[in-house]
């Protein structure tokens, strides 16, 4: 039974295999187990909940998990149940800051 406030969803991947694929072929086990821990959560919709979440302020209906400091996996949503895995990557190949990376500062002024 589910507490009061909580709500979980289920979803089911309906793209991405071969972003998933490609990946994993150069990545070590433990960035796999890290990931596919992370695609298990979006799954089951404990994503929001578990992990930092780095909106796509560009595509309203992607976001990025940010499964470590420095990898990061790219969400679109597809319809409420389904989704795909368009990215995985660096933060860096992303044009997105590390975790825990200070902002920059703004150009100082002449």
């Amino acid at each position: 039974m589910e507490e009061a406030g909580q709500m979980t969803m289920s979803a089911r991947l309906r793209s991405g295999m071969r972003v998933i694929e490609h990946w994993a072929a150069e990545a070590y086990q433990a960035e796999k187990n890290a990931l596919y821990t992370a695609l298990f959560t979006v799954l089951d919709g404990s994503v929001f909940r578990t992990y930092e979440i780095i909106d796509d302020e560009e595509r309203a209906e992607e976001f990025y998990v940010r499964v470590r400091p420095k990898l990061l996996m790219k969400i679109r949503l597809h319809h409420f149940d389904s989704f795909g895995v368009v990215f995985i990557g660096t933060p860096e190949d992303a044009g997105l800051p590390e975790a825990g990376s200070p902002p920059e500062a703004p150009p100082a002024a002449a």
